[in-house]
């Protein structure tokens, strides 16, 4: 009889954790005190960011928002959808600038910038990586005028392809993340380079993954030279140290951040060089947080 009665109570207490988020506070505490006793840094202390817009709808897109990315150059973000295939222009505070139609693609879900113009995309049903610049005058983006591809071959289910891409400029590294089954993270070096290209599945990166379900978008910090993967299904960021240490952690859920409610559906994630963060969910939400240190 005891035992079964401290087992309802240790029951009830985590019910009370799981239903006040405690059990979110209390990790995100604890991984603090861990990483400061093991002397890494705090990087962006994701969870002193506060949002600065939420949940503003971009009218002009209708629907199925899956990607953002910084363009450093031109201090706007870029947009993408998988359906329709298109990628949209957007200020740093969320307001449409201008459409860019992709022709021939199939289903468009992650968007980074490289540099001096050129963007990359990962199309999750045609398993590529399509490189290609974006100007001023770029209307559209035709399959049949792109030379600069790679093809990615790996087993996935429907629906649970690649997500997200990011680019390490400095090392000309590109990463990829898989959604699910497996949840992945694909490193591919010397892109630039045909002779010498190296991919690598690396599982030992499935440790990211911490109350993370799923991976939906993904941005590589060329600063802090850590990676920021978002999650859907756990509505959740996490900051990623190359060397596999969970720097910081962020729930993307109603009384979080400040957030009023949850992100319906976070699939892109980005950084600017203040360290702003942005975050489009579908259908067509943007968001913007900044640090409380900064705001």
């Amino acid at each position: 009889m005891k035992i079964m009665r401290i087992l309802f109570i240790l029951t009830g207490f985590y019910v009370f954790l799981v239903a006040t988020d405690l059990n979110d506070i209390i990790y995100i505490k604890m991984n603090k005190v861990k990483n400061s006793i093991k002397g890494v840094g705090n990087g962006f202390e994701l969870d002193k960011y506060s949002v600065q817009i939420e949940a503003k709808k971009i009218n002009e897109i209708k629907k199925n928002l899956s990607g953002i990315t910084y363009n450093k150059d031109t201090k706007t973000l870029f947009a993408i959808s998988n359906k329709p295939r298109e990628i949209y222009e957007l200020t740093k505070e969320g307001e449409y600038l201008r459409t860019i139609v992709l022709k021939g693609f199939k289903d468009t879900e992650g968007i980074t910038y490289l540099y001096d113009n050129s963007f990359a995309i990962v199309d999750e049903k045609k398993e590529k990586i399509f490189l290609f610049k974006i100007d001023e005058e770029t209307k559209k983006i035709d399959i049949k005028d792109v030379k600069n591809t790679f093809t990615l071959k790996m087993k996935s289910y429907e629906n649970f392809g690649y997500e997200g891409i990011a680019f390490d400029e400095k090392e000309k590294v590109f990463f990829i993340i898989n959604e699910k089954f497996p949840v992945e993270l694909i490193k591919i070096s010397n892109f630039f380079d045909s002779s010498n290209i190296s991919v690598s599945f690396n599982s030992g990166l499935s440790k990211y993954n911490h109350f993370m379900d799923d991976y939906s978008g993904l941005h590589f910090d060329n600063k802090q030279r850590h990676l920021l993967f978002l999650s859907d299904e756990s509505k959740s960021i996490a900051e990623v140290s190359l060397d596999g240490i969970q720097i910081g952690f962020a729930e993307l859920e109603k009384g979080f951040l400040n957030l009023k409610e949850d992100i319906p559906q976070p699939e892109g994630i980005t950084m600017d060089e203040e360290g702003t963060l942005y975050i489009v969910s579908e259908p067509n939400l943007f968001y913007s947080f900044k640090s409380k240190d900064k705001s």
